[in-house]
């Protein structure tokens, strides 16, 4: 199969007309600052990116597992199994994993403030529309 550039374009251009939500994409640097004022330090961080994306996930009811954990409610029982995806465009370039995303727009109002761990890009080949990672929603307060 013979694949046009123009063709994997306008799938890209199709990806990224979905992408409605907007992420502040950030890094800490391992290095703190300390307040001169109170001596208190705090986290260094560095903005990488400031993109369009959206939300994805799938699983549910289809990824069903058995646990036997040491948890009462469920011992034995099924656990649905959610993946969770942040999809950027092609063209978005310089994130890592273990930076986050902060939703910062999105029609879906309970999106707004949601941040994301990256925990491993999984579109890594030729004819990717989108940059897809795989996330951790990361509880409120969270660093």
């Amino acid at each position: 199969m013979k694949f046009s550039r123009g063709f994997l374009e306008r799938l890209r251009r199709s990806a990224e007309a979905q992408m409605t939500d907007r992420f502040a994409i950030t890094r800490f640097t391992g290095a703190a600052i300390t307040d001169p004022d109170t001596g208190v330090d705090t986290p260094e961080v560095l903005p990488v990116a400031d993109t369009i994306g959206k939300v994805q996930t799938s699983g549910g009811i289809a990824s069903q597992v058995v646990t036997a954990s040491g948890d009462s409610s469920n011992v034995g029982g099924n656990v649905p199994v959610w993946s969770l995806y942040l999809h950027f465009p092609i063209s978005l370039t310089g994130v890592r994993e273990k930076d986050v995303a902060v939703c910062t727009v999105s029609d879906d109002p309970d999106l707004v403030g949601k941040r994301f761990r990256l925990v491993n890009l999984q579109s890594e080949k030729t004819h990717a529309t989108a940059r897809r990672w795989n996330v951790q929603e990361m509880p409120e307060g969270a660093s």
